[in-house]
Formats: structure tokens, C-alpha cells, sequence
């Protein structure tokens, strides 16, 4: 395995951990508020990294691609949190699959990254593997009736949306790279979408004073795995191209999605989701 791709492998790992532990963190906090102390112990972490490491800043050159990668985060991660929330985590988490699909299509039009014909193949496979988790049974037609259980799930739908969301983001970012480093983009877009969302969330900020102790500790073990999470993938899109890193990321959430959700949230393990796994995996086997 090449170090591009364990890098990308352990940033999905991380990834599937901070699912599971922001849905146990929803369950005590608003996703606004949660996404609020996020940012803000997120900031401190990437100031204190750049006070201790060099860093490099172009404003001119950051500013169009900052600024979007910020209003996209903020709107995916809020309309991420309010789907997790209300659902299972065993079928939202694979919507996000699609997120290579819009990653290739973007990343095209922005970068310049074009894949090959077996790794287009391979993001097909992601996306079939998730008809297979939504279907009721192997016929082809439950599996096409698929699209049906989507679009009448509310929170499969805020799913889809968060995905397209969140494929512009990493595109974004990358674009962002070009002109800053790591530690100094880290900061940049925690400031502004903490800023933004403290204007969204005054009326909100009471509701810290109901959380208890333990609280707290799950909520500041979340943010460091969140943390964690975002720098892997920071490193990951630095070093490869964006729909691999969104493809291995997505693939292995949905392994995380389907464990944890049976281990913590009692979510049955069918034929078809397992199934879907194993597509949407053979997917990844193509990318790579």
C-alpha cells in the first residue's frame, strides 16, 4: 500500500470515528451549538500550531477559494448534523458515497484531475453499492426502487445535498493550499466559520449552561478526533487527487457506519447492506 493511500485510509478511519462520536454528541447538544465548540477548540488548536511552526499566507490569492470552502462547510456540517441526528447512522452514512462523483466532476473542472477510465468505473461501483444498501431485496427492481426510498427519506435527501456540499469543499481546500499551509488554512476557516456561525447562534449559546460534566468530555473527545480527522485530510488532498481521497474516505466511513451503528445504536445488519459494503468497496479496490 502506498503512503498516498494509508494516508487517505487513515484519514476515513478518523472520519468514521468522529461520525459515531458526533451522533452521540447530538444527542445532548444542538447541531449548531455542537458545530460552534467545534470550531472554537479547533481554532485554538491550528493558532497554537502556527505560533509553533512556520507558515505561509497568500490573502489575494486564498480569498475567492476561503471564502467558499468556509460557506460550504458551514452549510454542509450543519445540514450533516440535522441528518445524522433524525436517522440511522447505517443508512445515511453510505448516501455520502456520492461525494467522489460530484469530487470528479469538480475537481475536473477546478484542477484540472482527470481519472481513468477504471477509476470512473470504480466511483460507479460506490454509487450502485449504495442502491444495493437502500433496496429491500436483489431484484433489479427493488434495486432501482431505490431511488424511491431516497426520495421520499427526508434525512437520505439532506444527505444527498450534504454531499454535493461537501465534494466542492476538499476542492476548495486544495485550491486553498496552493496559496497557504496547512496550519495557516486551519486557523483562516475556523475563524470564519466560527464568526459566522456566532452571529447564527447568540439566541443558542444559553443552552451550554444545561450540559453536564461528561458532556463536555465527549464533546471535547470528538473535537479531537474531528480535528485529527481534518488535518489527515488536509495531508491526503495535498498528495492526491481529490475523488481518491473522497473515495477511500467515503468507503471506509460505510464499514465504520455499519459497525457502529450495530455496536452503539442497535441497527440490524441485512444482506443488502453488506453487500453494498462489499461493492462499494471493490469501487475503492478500482481507484487504487
Amino acid at each position: 500500500m502506498s503512503t498516498q493511500i494509508l494516508i487517505c485510509f487513515i484519514s476515513g478511519l478518523l472520519w468514521a470515528c468522529f461520525d459515531l462520536t458526533r451522533k452521540l454528541s447530538l444527542n445532548h447538544v444542538s447541531p449548531k451549538i455542537f458545530l460552534l465548540l467545534f470550531m472554537f477548540i479547533q481554532m485554538f488548536f491550528f493558532l497554537i500550531w502556527c505560533i509553533y511552526d512556520s507558515f505561509y499566507f497568500y490573502f489575494d490569492l486564498y480569498l475567492i477559494p476561503g471564502f467558499f470552502s468556509a460557506i460550504t462547510g458551514i452549510l454542509g456540517g450543519l445540514i450533516f448534523l440535522k441528518s445524522l441526528k433524525e436517522s440511522h447512522i447505517s443508512l445515511t452514512i453510505p448516501l455520502l458515497s456520492v461525494t467522489p462523483l460530484f469530487s470528479s466532476i469538480f475537481s475536473w473542472v477546478f484542477l484540472d484531475e482527470e481519472l481513468s477510465s477504471i477509476e470512473y468505473l470504480g466511483i460507479l461501483a460506490i454509487i450502485f453499492g449504495i442502491l444495493i444498501l437502500y433496496s429491500d431485496t436483489f431484484r433489479l427492481k427493488s434495486i432501482f426502487n431505490s431511488f424511491l426510498n431516497i426520495k421520499n427519506n427526508l434525512s437520505a435527501k439532506l444527505m444527498i445535498l450534504v454531499a454535493f456540499l461537501w465534494s466542492l469543499v476538499p476542492v476548495f481546500d486544495k485550491m486553498c493550499l496552493d496559496h497557504s499551509s496547512i496550519n495557516i488554512h486551519g486557523l483562516v476557516q475556523s475563524i470564519l466559520i466560527f464568526i459566522i456561525l456566532l452571529f447564527f447562534s447568540l439566541k443558542d449559546i444559553k443552552d451550554l449552561t444545561t450540559l453536564k460534566k461528561s458532556n463536555y468530555k465527549l464533546i471535547f473527545l470528538t473535537t479531537l478526533i474531528g480535528i485529527s480527522a481534518v488535518v489527515m485530510q488536509f495531508i491526503s488532498i495535498s498528495i492526491t487527487f481529490v475523488p481518491i481521497m473522497e473515495a477511500i474516505k467515503r468507503a471506509t466511513g460505510q464499514f465504520g457506519a455499519l459497525i457502529f451503528g450495530k455496536i452503539f445504536f442497535n441497527e440490524g445488519i441485512t444482506e443488502q447492506k453488506v453487500s453494498g459494503i462489499i461493492i462499494i468497496s471493490a469501487g475503492v479496490f478500482m481507484l487504487i
